[in-house]
């Protein structure tokens, strides 16, 4: 079954984050056919969970990190998550956030049993106040950190 392969596991610390894979502004889709921003950040996270969740959560103690971002509060697509139309590497990255962030509530509503297994999310460029200095940032906000 799912997980067998993997030891008990404390945690699992999702932290994928795909902003317009290829820097050339145009919409790509998975092997799959999945909107590529989508497929990375918000697919694969739920399908290393699910695979591994029964070891996350035979520790007792598990915790389940999925990374969002503030960027999350621009995303207007819930409706086309695949973004057939309208497609932008900001909405694609903002709707995937907001996503995670979803996504994390509903497996903790679905699963969690505090203090046994925890769902959190977070905003890893909050901890660095936007001065990280990354590809990704920088494609996709430039040097002042908002697009």
């Amino acid at each position: 079954g799912e997980g067998e392969a993997w030891p008990v596991l404390d945690g699992l610390l999702n932290n994928a984050g795909s902003f317009d894979g290829d820097y050339t502004g145009t919409r790509k889709t998975s092997i799959d056919g999945n909107e590529y921003t989508l497929a990375v950040n918000v697919l694969a996270p739920f399908l290393l969970t699910s695979l591994l969740l029964a070891n996350v959560k035979a520790s007792g103690a598990g915790r389940v990190l999925i990374s969002s971002s503030v960027s999350m509060g621009a995303a207007d697509a819930l409706t086309d998550l695949q973004l057939d139309s309208g497609y932008s590497a900001h909405r694609a990255y903002s709707l995937s956030k907001l996503c995670d962030a979803m996504l994390s509530y509903e497996l903790h509503v679905r699963y969690g049993a505090p203090p046994c297994l925890t769902f959190n999310t977070m905003d890893p460029t909050a901890e660095c106040g936007m001065g990280c200095d990354t590809k990704m940032l920088r494609a996709g906000w430039g040097s002042w950190g908002a697009p």
